[in-house]
């Protein structure tokens, strides 16, 4: 019982020093994992920007894979918090449910249907949940030692994490059990751990001390190792009167190893993720005409998720060069994610209406809205402003999309062109895009991009989409894509010349509006 009770004091000490730096762990892991997948399946995957992600998703597993899921009985705020709730309970002597087996393996699948249904809908299709329903999201906001806003409590989110701490307090870590989509990722893995918790079944005596003390709910009768994928490695089953738990290597050794390594593969994200913009590779080079902007170097600030941000941004030649955050108060998690994406892509479009990062929201517009500023624009991303975004949302954000600006009228299902090869060119950020379009019984069948000068990472992101709607609509007049703007115009534009339809392509007329930026609606890469 000695024994017990220290393992529990050094877990509980780790998992409030876990809450007051990052609490927002589990979250930022989950939704770097889904970041990884989406570009991956998109074909926008890069080092640059998702270096960080790859890093922390990838650390995390390894670990699990090797030691278990320390990564949920250690580190996880989440499942802290559901231990808090279910001490809570037994202090104020609530009766404990117990679920049947019968019952309690196929509830366990439930987490594994939310995970597929994630993985479908937001990583794969791209749909972007509301973040009012995210039990995540209420309690990255409410649940926090640093600025708490318990008014999202009062969103459907927080409703849910309402009823998820109050059944915590009659049934131990039941989210984790059941529900919880990060735990059906490390689950699987965790089944291939190399080292495992002991308990020979033959000293083993019929107090079922560990079992009843499990707050995972595994049934450890009869077996001579803990080989339940469900095993968060806490050691509460070390409460054995017999003494009859061991692991290898000793407890107070993997949980220092397996702690110490996930904050390790945090930190190094996090700085992989901060320091990816100052070596970024989407710099404008200087061109012999004069950008939009006026020469010169602007401060600006906007309100991020826990406070101010501010930046400082550099125009030469009329062309944004630089932009450095001079202060911050958002988790660094959140913020280095939002960071590494969002500057590189104002730079490269040279406009403020560019994505925000999904599970950084409220950074993104942070910053985008904080470059806005410097340069006396109105940003076009702060449809979704941070009075009411989210930050450490676990879903994938929709290719956001806004429409071209064509003087030529949509061609309908019905029209026809005359058949042949033609081949036709178009200006995008960096020079000209060449295309051949094939028109065979009057219909587009099929648009080949023979050369372009843009950055591969931005044209493909434009041509992956923009063609397609061109097949699709056997129209010029389809949207640009959010993000590439400049090559969705080169493309559509060189379409356009190819089958003789009119098109003014903004990209070749770009010029200051009202309010200082583009005068055109969108012009982000």
């Amino acid at each position: 019982m000695k024994k017990s009770t220290k393992l529990k004091v050094i877990r509980y000490a780790i998992q409030l020093a876990s809450f007051l730096l990052f609490p927002g762990l589990f979250a930022i892991t989950f939704s770097s994992i889904g970041d990884i997948v989406s570009s991956l399946i998109s074909g926008t995957f890069t080092m640059q920007s998702n270096g960080g992600e790859l890093l922390l998703g990838s650390g995390i597993l390894l670990i699990t894979a090797i030691f278990g899921r320390f990564f949920c009985g250690y580190v996880c705020s989440f499942g802290a918090l559901q231990d808090l709730t279910s001490d809570i309970g037994r202090l104020l002597r609530l009766p404990q449910i117990k679920i049947p087996q019968n019952a309690d393996k196929p509830l366990r699948i439930l987490k594994y249907i939310v995970l597929a249904a994630i993985a479908v809908f937001c990583w794969i299709l791209g749909i972007k949940l509301a973040s009012t329903v995210n039990p995540w999201e209420a309690f990255g906001k409410a649940i926090t030692v640093n600025s708490p806003d318990f008014t999202a409590l009062l969103s459907i989110g927080g409703a849910v994490l309402i009823v998820i701490m109050t059944l915590s307090m009659f049934l131990d870590r039941a989210f984790c059990r059941y529900l919880c989509p990060l735990g059906g990722i490390l689950a699987p893995i965790s089944h291939f751990r190399v080292f495992r918790i002991r308990k020979p079944s033959e000293k083993c005596g019929k107090c079922r001390v560990c079992t009843e003390s499990c707050p995972m709910g595994i049934s450890l009768q009869g077996f001579d190792k803990v080989t339940s994928d469900e095993c968060i490695n806490c050691l509460s089953c070390a409460a054995c009167p017999r003494a009859n738990i061991t692991a290898d290597p000793a407890p107070a050794v993997s949980t220092a190893i397996a702690v110490l390594s996930i904050t390790g593969f945090r930190y190094l994200g996090t700085i992989d993720a901060l320091s990816s913009s100052a070596t970024s590779s989407a710099v404008v080079s200087l061109e012999s005409e004069t950008g939009p902007y006026e020469d010169g170097t602007y401060a600006g600030s906007a309100q991020g998720y826990r406070g101010t941000t501010e930046v400082t941004v550099t125009v030469t030649n009329g062309y944004i060069q630089d932009i450095s955050v001079d202060s911050y108060k958002d988790d660094d998690e959140f913020f280095s994610k939002a960071k590494s994406t969002v500057i590189d892509e104002i730079i490269s479009s040279q406009s403020t209406d560019v994505a925000t990062v999904t599970g950084a929201t409220f950074s993104s517009n942070g910053i985008i809205e904080a470059v806005a500023d410097a340069l006396g624009t109105v940003s076009a991303s702060t449809d979704s402003v941070n009075s009411t975004s989210d930050e450490g949302s676990s879903s994938t954000s929709v290719t956001e999309t806004t429409e071209t600006s064509s003087d030529s009228e949509q061609t309908s299902s019905g029209s026809t062109y005359s058949d042949g090869t033609y081949t036709g060119s178009g200006t995008g950020l960096r020079g000209t895009t060449n295309v051949s379009v094939t028109v065979a019984n009057g219909q587009i069948t099929d648009i080949t991009v023979e050369s372009y000068e843009d950055d591969q990472e931005y044209f493909s992101r434009a041509q992956s989409t923009v063609i397609d709607e061109i097949l699709d609509s056997q129209s010029i007049d389809v949207s640009t894509v959010s993000g590439a703007t400049f090559s969705s115009n080169g493309i559509i534009e060189a379409v356009a010349d190819a089958l003789g339809v009119d098109f003014t392509n903004p990209n070749s007329s770009v010029s200051q509006g009202e309010n200082g930026g583009f005068g055109h609606g969108s012009h982000g890469h």
